[in-house]
């Protein structure tokens, strides 16, 4: 049996985490998933055919949760197309880049930078 399944006791088999994960990001990234605001996780667990309940098992696994998994897209999104937005609100950028306000989008970059996406977009406009 390969490793990417687990035996379960009604003889079914499950994907592993590794392969659950494997499919969802794939998923969230091809068809860019992460700018819906509205994304839930059962709507990505069934784009991969399996239920939300595996997906939060194989997400915990990693040591995160859901929003957490989907902000790391949207900040990698955003950091590659900051310069574009130079010129909109900080809810603007946060909406664009699927977080559902600002206040979302400025934790995260704390968290990851250590800096307020004002403070991003002002050194953007310094060039640096």
């Amino acid at each position: 049996m390969s490793l990417l399944f687990k035996r379960r006791r009604a003889g079914r088999v499950r994907l592993s985490n590794t392969e659950i994960l494997r499919r969802a990001t794939d998923t969230i990234l091809a068809d860019r998933l992460y700018l819906d605001t509205g994304l839930k996780c059962n709507d990505v667990a069934k784009a991969i055919g399996t239920n939300r309940t595996y997906l939060w098992d194989a997400l915990r696994s990693r040591g995160f949760g859901f929003q957490e998994y989907l902000s790391k897209f949207r900040l990698r999104y955003f950091i590659e197309n900051a310069p574009r937005y130079s010129d909109c609100s900080c809810a603007e950028i946060a909406e664009i880049c699927g977080f559902n306000d600002a206040k979302s989008l400025n934790r995260y970059l704390k968290q990851m930078f250590g800096i307020t996406l004002y403070e991003y977009m002002k050194k953007i406009a310094q060039g640096l």
